[in-house]
């Protein structure tokens, strides 16, 4: 708060000190007038009403003040001095009426003179000067009634005291009056030096926020004079864009120098835009060319002052490098989108494949029925063909919604590399040299082996189509420690210790519009019928769901090198040996019970299974299930799917079923299996799957293994 300010709230808490404790004095001299005046008969009648009119009034002033002290120093002190000058005058005539005897009145008219310091010192502005001129002349009327009072010749001594009593009065008046005058100027000056002091010392320290201010931000601060064109910019200009202030012409021409050609009409159009419709707030964001060269993405925010006539004289504003931040909001756009396709591929792959094991399992059949009739046997297998392409392509984009049940084990990436090396050698063509160069001190990783299998296949097809002319193929994996750093530039990728797998190419290489969907489902720059657009979308899934990230390298015509990385495992972990099946299929006599809810899939399994040996009976829900075991079925083997109606999934009901049989045998199936037996990507310990849609051999070995264990 200002000193002058400061001084007045302290002038005001003073003066309604001085009202209270006047008030206080003049009720309670009041009241102890009446009491002794009364009781021993020295005051008249007439003087005894007006003592306790004083009172009164003096005592509901006292009260007003306790209820509204902001009152104190204005509407009371104005009407209780005029109270007071009226009041002192009547009591002062009617004492002097009752005994003609000056010294009867000096108790009354000696009030005068503390009346005048009330009044100055307690009166802020009510009506001051008039109610002033007032307690200047108060003891007049008194005077005058003296002087002309009907009673004995007054003697020299009276008037002379008379006449004393008024030059005292009046010289007070004026010392009073000359000493608050120049007490108000000594306060106001010193007020007002204090203030341009204090000004002062803000003026600096505002001057020295605003210079730290400058330095701090990486904004480009700048204030440009609309009328003759000039512009003055802060640091950034230089250590941000590369611009010296100082070798520039310091006018708008070097501004509108650096908007990118493409967006200067763009730009410019706005801004005249903003100008004309009389506004005063312009936002544009545009390209800007930084004096090395390169383009970076910039938000314009500036605030245009205008005259009085309302013209534009000025404009200042702040440039904010947002190339980082729309790259950020493209990523998240980028993996919207995808989510929003994995959500999709998860809504139809159950119901899809249920509809996949109808058809393959029919094709089967028919395949059997009519093995000696090689036309309708032919017709089936392609039926078998197409069926197991429909599941493979919604396999491919379970594996990109990363909704695939993956089953991972520990691996040695060297031993898998060599494994396919084979297998690679008969995928590209003889023109393209291979060389696989594993590091010798990789550490395992825990990964699902086929699923990593048939990445690596895709990410080699895709560069040896990006060869047509031969080349080189390069397969390698090595380690890599990401630390704090590093992680803040893939939002999916935490810090610790990674294996990466890479798969490079120097073949066309790719556009950079190209490179950013590449991981796209159905996205392909191949021919109609060389590519579905799934192969790369189906590694991205596989690999965020494995914990792990995948990055593309391509420069159009230097190749292309895709590297995905995997969480170090932390110990090898024994392998489960692989569990040895016979050449025919292998059925059983032992009870199954199906849990279907689609009809045709269960009425297809029950088929398969009665036809295989095995003693089955069916529900088409969870509820329908446990029915049947509360009547004193018992089972050797629960086949039942994970996604089902009813309010309780499969492995609810699963749960259910084992409080009833505890050795009861588990096998779950589904073409999609939400969250209830796959966490984290991976299927929970001990549970067994398998995946629709089926084959008749794929059901008989599984059901066996899980049987026979």
């Amino acid at each position: 708060m200002p000193p002058a300010l400061n001084s007045s709230a302290d002038r005001r808490r003073q003066a309604l000190k001085a009202v209270q404790i006047a008030l206080s004095i003049a009720f309670s001299g009041a009241m102890l007038g009446v009491f002794f005046g009364v009781a021993l008969g020295a005051v008249s009648t007439v003087e005894a009403w007006l003592i306790g009119l004083c009172a009164f009034v003096t005592g509901s002033m006292l009260v007003l003040v306790s209820v509204h002290p902001v009152m104190a120093t204005g509407v009371i002190t104005g009407c209780l001095s005029i109270f007071l000058a009226l009041y002192l005058n009547a009591v002062s005539i009617v004492g002097y009426g009752a005994s003609e005897q000056i010294v009867a009145i000096v108790p009354y008219i000696a009030w005068f003179f503390p009346l005048v310091l009330f009044h100055e010192f307690t009166n802020f502005g009510f009506h001051k000067r008039a109610i002033g001129v007032l307690v200047s002349l108060a003891p007049v009327p008194i005077t005058l009634f003296v002087l002309a009072h009907p009673s004995a010749p007054r003697t020299v001594e009276d008037v002379g005291a008379i006449v004393a009593f008024l030059g005292s009065f009046f010289a007070f008046v004026l010392f009073v009056g000359y000493f608050t005058r120049h007490r108000d100027q000594e306060l106001l000056s010193a007020a007002m030096a204090e203030e341009a002091e204090r000004n002062a010392a803000a003026l600096q320290v505002n001057e020295e926020r605003f210079r730290l201010l400058l330095r701090a931000t990486n904004d480009l601060i700048w204030d440009a004079d609309l009328k003759s064109g000039k512009m003055w910019w802060n640091d950034t200009l230089l250590e941000v864009y590369g611009y010296d202030p100082s070798a520039l012409a310091n006018d708008m021409t070097a501004w509108e120098s650096w908007v990118h050609p493409d967006d200067r009409e763009r730009v410019f159009g706005s801004l005249q835009a903003v100008i004309e419709r009389g506004e005063s707030n312009w936002t544009g964001e545009y390209r800007t060319i930084c004096a090395d060269g390169r383009t970076v993405n910039v938000m314009d925010r500036s605030f245009i002052l205008r005259n009085e006539s309302g013209a534009p004289v000025r404009m200042i504003g702040s440039t904010t490098d947002v190339t980082e931040l729309r790259a950020l909001e493209s990523k998240l756009r980028q993996s919207q989108k995808l989510q929003a396709v994995g959500q999709l591929t998860g809504g139809i792959a159950h119901d899809f494949n249920n509809l996949l094991t109808i058809i393959l399992g029919s094709a089967e059949a028919l395949s059997d029925i009519h093995a000696t009739d090689p036309k309708a046997r032919r017709l089936a297998e392609v039926t078998m063909q197409a069926a197991e392409r429909g599941a493979t392509l919604t396999s491919h984009l379970l594996s990109f919604a990363r909704r695939q049940a993956l089953a991972p084990k520990h691996l040695d990436p060297r031993k898998l590399l060599t494994g396919l090396a084979e297998l690679i050698e008969r995928t590209i063509t003889e023109d393209i040299d291979i060389e696989i160069n594993p590091a010798p001190d990789v550490w395992p990783i825990e990964a699902d082996p086929g699923q990593l299998e048939n990445a690596l296949l895709n990410l080699v097809i895709n560069a040896r189509d990006a060869m047509p002319d031969g080349g080189r193929l390069t397969i390698g994996a090595s380690n890599v420690t990401f630390m704090a750093d590093d992680v803040l530039r893939a939002e999916d990728l935490k810090e610790g210790r990674y294996v990466m797998l890479s798969v490079s190419d120097n073949g066309c290489g790719m556009q950079p519009d190209v490179s950013e969907r590449a991981f796209e489902p159905f996205f392909t720059t191949k021919e109609v019928g060389k590519g579905a657009g799934l192969g790369l979308s189906m590694v991205w899934g596989f690999v965020q769901q494995s914990s792990g990230y995948a990055r593309i390298y391509s420069e159009p015509g230097d190749g292309t090198t895709i590297k995905l990385y995997f969480p170090a495992a932390a110990t090898p972990q024994a392998q489960d040996p692989t569990p040895r099946t016979g050449a025919g299929l292998i059925g059983g006599t032992e009870r199954i019970l199906v849990v279907e809810d689609d009809d045709m899939v269960r009425s297809h399994v029950v088929a398969q299974l009665r036809s295989l040996g095995y003693d089955c009976k069916e529900a088409a829900s969870a509820a329908a299930a446990l029915e049947i075991m509360d009547t004193g079925w018992f089972f050797d083997l629960l086949f039942t799917d994970v996604v089902m109606p009813g309010g309780m999934n499969g492995r609810q009901f699963a749960d259910a079923a084992l409080l009833r049989q505890p050795d009861l045998k588990v096998l779950f199936t589904s073409g999609y299996t939400e969250d209830a037996i796959v966490h984290q990507g991976r299927l929970d310990p001990g549970v067994n799957l398998l995946s629709k849609p089926y084959r008749r051999a794929a059901l008989a070995v599984k059901i066996r293994r899980v049987l026979d264990n």
